[in-house]
C-alpha cells in the first residue's frame, strides 16, 4: 500500500507521456523543416544589418572591416567579403600604380552588389572585359547622392582616380530629407538661408562608442545575458527556419496588400484600395511639393559632387539604374492596376529625363541605362530578382557593357 501510494496518478502519467511525445515530436519536425530550408531554400547568415556594417559618425554607417559571410535567399545564395577598409572589394593602393584608368564608384545595394557575388558587381565586371579599368567600389546598401557625396568625400577622395562614378537608382533616389541643426550625423541639406551644406554634428567618440557597444549587445552574445537571452540570440542567429519567416514576412505583407480581395475589403471598410508605389510619384507633371524639394536636393547635391571631384582631379559620371517596373511595362501595367493605379496616367521615362536635364546643365556626363535594359528585357533576359527588384548576375553583365561602351564612345579610354 505505501508503495502504491508513492506512485503518481495515472492521470499525472498520462500527460507527462503526452508532454514528452509532444516535445519530441516538435524537436524532430522543427528539424525536418530546418534541414529542408538549409537544403532547398537557404537564408542568410549575416540578415541583420549591424553583423555587417557599424555605426560612423560621419556617413552614419560604414563596413566592418574583413568581414565574411552569406547573404541568401530565395533568389540568391552569395558571398560577402569586405577589405580592410570596410568595402566589397579587394585592396586597392591610394596612388595609381598601375597606371591604369581608375573609377571610384559610390552607390547603393546595387553598388554595394546586392544579390551577386564580388566578383559579378558590374564595376568588377567592367574590370574583367577591359583590363585598362580599375575600379574602387565604395558602395553601402541604403545610400543615397547626399550620403554618397559624404563617402566621396571623405574616403574616395583618397584615392587617386580618373572618375568617380555615381550609381543613381532611380528607384529612391530622389530623397527629401530635411536635416536638423542637432541631428547626428551631419547630412547636406538646406539651412534656413537656403545655402547647401552640411547639418548636424558628428558623434563624439564616447557616443560612438556606446552605439556600437549597444549594437554589439543585441547582436552578440553578452555576459549580461540570462540563459533564456542566450538561448534566443542562439536561436535567432542559427536557426534559418526563424530567418526565413522573418525574410518573407514584408514579402507576404506587401502580397496580401497588393491583392485584389486585399483592395476589395479596403474598398468595403472605406479605406480605399490604393497601395504605396513610390515611383509613381516621381512620373507626374507637375510633380508634388516633395518631389520637387528631392529633385532640388539631387541638383544641388550633384553640384557639390562635381566641385569636390574637380578639385581630386577627377570627372563627375552618373549612371542611372532603372527601376524594375521601368524595365518591365506588362508587369508594371499589372501592378500599378492591382494597387488602384492607372498605367497609363504615368510616364516612367520622366524621372531620367529630369535627371538627364540636370547633369546636361551641370555639364555633367550621363548614361542613361534604361533603353538598353528595357529592350533586353523585352528579348526574354532575367535582369532582375522580381522579389526586390535588385540585379541578377545578368543585369550586372549588361551594365558592365553599356558602361565600357559609353567610356570608349566618349574617349576617356585612350
Amino acid at each position: 500500500m505505501a508503495d502504491d501510494a508513492r506512485e503518481p496518478p495515472r492521470g499525472v502519467k498520462r500527460v507527462a507521456f503526452a508532454l514528452v511525445i509532444g516535445l519530441v515530436t516538435f524537436v524532430v519536425c522543427t528539424a525536418l523543416v530546418e534541414a529542408f530550408v538549409r537544403r532547398f531554400i537557404p537564408q542568410s547568415s549575416l540578415r541583420q544589418r549591424d553583423l555587417m556594417f557599424r555605426y560612423e559618425p560621419f556617413v552614419g554607417a560604414e563596413g566592418i572591416p574583413g568581414i565574411r559571410g552569406v547573404f541568401a535567399n530565395r533568389s540568391f545564395d552569395t558571398r560577402i567579403e569586405h577589405n580592410s577598409q570596410g568595402f566589397r572589394d579587394r585592396e586597392h593602393a591610394k596612388s595609381n600604380t598601375a597606371g591604369k584608368f581608375r573609377i571610384v564608384v559610390v552607390g547603393d545595394s546595387f553598388t554595394w552588389g546586392h544579390g551577386v557575388n564580388n566578383d559579378e558587381i558590374y564595376m568588377k565586371v567592367l574590370e574583367q572585359i577591359d583590363d585598362r579599368v580599375e575600379t574602387i567600389n565604395l558602395g553601402g546598401p541604403g545610400g543615397d547622392p547626399p550620403g554618397e557625396l559624404k563617402v566621396y568625400s571623405r574616403r574616395g577622395v583618397e584615392y587617386q582616380h580618373d572618375v568617380v562614378l555615381l550609381g543613381f537608382y532611380i528607384g529612391n533616389d530622389v530623397v527629401t530629407r530635411r536635416p536638423r541643426a542637432d541631428g547626428s550625423p551631419p547630412d547636406w541639406g538646406f539651412d534656413e538661408t537656403g545655402e547647401f551644406r552640411l547639418i548636424g554634428r558628428e558623434a563624439p567618440a564616447d557616443e560612438v562608442a556606446r552605439i556600437r557597444a549597444a549594437s554589439e549587445i543585441r547582436y552578440s552574445p553578452g555576459a549580461d545575458r540570462t540563459i533564456t537571452q542566450q538561448l534566443g540570440f542562439w536561436l535567432r542567429r542559427n536557426l534559418q527556419l526563424l530567418t526565413l519567416i522573418d525574410n518573407r514576412r514584408d514579402y507576404l505583407a506587401e502580397l496580401l496588400m497588393g491583392s485584389r480581395a486585399y483592395a476589395a475589403i479596403a474598398r468595403r471598410l472605406g479605406r480605399g484600395e490604393r497601395h504605396d508605389f513610390p515611383l509613381l510619384d516621381l512620373c507626374v507633371d507637375p510633380p508634388g511639393q516633395d518631389v520637387a524639394y528631392g529633385w532640388r536636393l539631387v541638383e544641388a547635391t550633384l553640384r557639390e559632387f562635381r566641385r569636390t571631384a574637380r578639385e581630386s582631379g577627377a570627372r563627375l559620371y552618373v549612371m542611372m539604374i532603372p527601376d524594375m517596373y521601368q524595365t518591365w511595362p506588362s508587369y508594371y501595367a499589372t501592378t500599378a492596376r492591382r494597387y488602384g493605379y492607372d498605367p497609363q496616367a504615368y510616364d516612367l521615362t520622366r524621372p531620367n529625363r529630369k535627371l538627364r536635364s540636370i547633369c546636361d546643365a551641370l555639364e555633367i556626363a550621363c548614361l542613361d541605362l534604361l533603353p538598353g535594359m528595357r529592350e533586353s528585357m523585352d528579348d526574354g533576359h532575367r535582369l532582375y530578382y522580381r522579389r526586390d527588384r535588385h540585379w541578377t548576375p545578368e543585369g550586372h553583365r549588361l551594365a558592365a557593357r553599356a558602361l565600357r561602351d559609353d567610356l570608349e564612345r566618349r574617349g576617356w579610354l585612350d
